[in-house]
């Protein structure tokens, strides 16, 4: 829950503002202003309450308008929700900062829109640190992709890396590394009112300088929202340098959370039909999302020389190829016995450090241009 400060200008609507911020499950009361304040009450008001979201009751008419712009002068990142507007304010009421304003007959719904689209446009933007990766369809490689790839940017880039695992319920993260968990994710992201240090702490493992936030894959634990990954990123975001996120293969209302933050999204595919199809898929369902395809890319495994090339897979899907990973099954299969990392000094070591030297930005990413094969596979 997002913690939040009620200003209150027309008593007969507090009840009722207040029940609805209530009705929401999104917010948690820290205080409430019978009426507007001063600026000098309201620089005050954000420096000890520490609101996340401030309602103002625009009953008051100009002294809300100021009210919206004192808070703004104070703090430019605040968003400030109207409720309550007559509809000649709507254009005053954004021109004095407003994040979002609701009329008169606003109801639960409109309210919780009205918080997750200004929280996402004030605190919700891609991070240069940020990295999801979404499977094309299951087994292709993505968990086993993230995993070296957080590897080599804490080996050789000297990088503090998390793992956040995404995959709740058919996660492999925690078997690749041959670990059993006494505190998962789930169990971080059901207690985010209370989050600290100490409590992610507790929910983190390390192994080898690489931390990582792991699922239990308990059937019995209930599915987090956008609220806990959109906090959760936002405790995280000064601890670490560099974010990997391992994606189920289908994104839903709570992970496109962890989807619009990423700086770049690897859509993560063979060069199967069934996979390669699935990847187009994969494509138009964040193109529904509003991801913009300057955002995402597609990561080729398991690739073999006989394969169709890298500009020759972007021509049929229309999907830019960023990388191609070598197969490397005897690494692969070494690694996953033993329960550690791909060996850096195999083929498909030295590619998950190529990939790794792109994402700490010491090298572009290749971008394929055009080709010509599995064209028939894909116009039957």
């Amino acid at each position: 829950m997002f913690t939040t400060i009620i200003i209150q200008a027309t008593p007969e609507r507090s009840p009722y503002v207040r029940a609805l911020a209530a009705d929401t499950g999104l917010l948690q009361l820290v205080k409430e202003y019978p009426s507007v304040p001063n600026p000098y009450e309201i620089a005050r008001m954000i420096n000890t309450s520490a609101p996340e979201v401030i309602l103002i009751d625009l009953g008051s008419g100009d002294l809300a308008l100021h009210c919206c712009s004192s808070i703004k002068s104070t703090d430019a990142g605040m968003p400030v929700i109207g409720v309550g507007c007559p509809p000649g304010m709507m254009q005053a009421a954004k021109e004095a900062g407003f994040t979002a304003v609701l009329s008169d007959s606003f109801g639960t719904q409109d309210l919780s829109e009205a918080i997750h689209s200004s929280l996402v446009a004030l605190k919700g933007g891609p991070e240069d640190y940020m990295f999801s990766f979404l499977p094309s369809k299951a087994g292709s490689g993505a968990s086993t992709v993230v995993l070296n790839t957080a590897m080599a940017l804490a080996r050789n880039h000297g990088k503090r890396v998390l793992v956040i695992d995404a995959d709740l319920r058919s996660s492999v993260l925690s078997i690749l590394l041959d670990l059993k968990l006494k505190n998962s994710i789930q169990s971080l992201l059901h207690s985010m009112e209370e989050i600290d240090q100490f409590k992610l702490r507790n929910c983190t493992v390390s192994v080898e300088g690489v931390d990582f936030l792991l699922s239990s894959r308990s059937l019995d634990t209930r599915q987090p929202g956008w609220p806990q990954y959109f906090q959760l990123l936002n405790f995280v975001r000064s601890k670490y340098d560099t974010i990997l996120v391992d994606l189920p293969e289908l994104v839903n209302p709570a992970s496109i959370e962890l989807v619009r933050r990423s700086r770049k999204v690897y859509l993560v595919c063979t060069t199967e039909v069934p996979s390669l199809r699935l990847t187009q898929q994969r494509s138009e369902e964040l193109s529904r999302w509003g991801l913009p395809d300057s955002r995402y890319g597609l990561l080729v495994n398991r690739w073999h020389p006989t394969d169709p090339s890298g500009p020759e897979i972007a021509k049929i899907l229309g999907i830019q190829v960023l990388k191609q990973l070598p197969n490397d099954y005897p690494s692969i299969r070494k690694a996953q016995t033993e329960g550690r990392f791909v060996a850096e000094n195999t083929r498909l070591g030295k590619a998950y450090a190529d990939f790794a030297r792109v994402l700490a930005g010491e090298a572009e990413a290749p971008v394929s241009k055009a080709g010509s094969l599995l064209s028939s596979l894909f116009n039957r």
